[in-house]
């Protein structure tokens, strides 16, 4: 099975599109997925159900901080570079494709950060059709960066 089928998977049994996107990569970075769920758990819904930026981008954008990010003061300056890099290359693609980052445009306009919003998205059952090919994007995505 693919990182993106696990990831579609996992988020399909209910985790957030962080939790499912960041969880999938934190045992190739010898990150507990217990943990990795936990940081994860409040970046769904465009960060706390606001509407703002895709989980699935925020849980790929984790990801690349475990991969390229930095945490010795003598690298600051160099990893800042690096990392901020990678996060623009993959938010770039991501856009590209999905042509934004931001879970309100994503999802046709409807705001999650509201409360008739997160109804109309229920009701459309948005998150059951939209949401995991963003998942599963960020993923692929992700893949090709690694």
């Amino acid at each position: 099975m693919s990182k993106a089928e696990k990831a579609v998977e996992t988020f399909k049994k209910g985790y957030n599109c962080s939790q499912s996107v960041f969880s999938t990569y934190a045992e190739d970075f010898n990150l507990n997925k217990d943990l990795a769920l936990l940081i994860g758990s409040g970046l769904g819904g465009g960060v706390g159900r606001t509407g703002r930026i895709c989980g699935a981008v925020s849980g790929a954008v984790l990801v690349l901080g475990l991969k390229y990010g930095f945490f010795k003061e003598e690298e600051i300056n160099s990893g800042k570079e690096r990392v901020y890099g990678k996060v623009k290359e993959f938010l770039k693609k991501f856009e590209e494709v999905h042509g934004s980052i931001d879970c309100v445009d994503l999802l046709g306009g409807v705001n999650i950060g509201t409360e008739e919003g997160l109804k109309k998205a229920k009701e459309e059952n948005l998150f059951g059709t939209i949401c995991p090919k963003y998942v599963e994007n960020a993923c692929k995505i992700l893949e090709e960066m690694l």
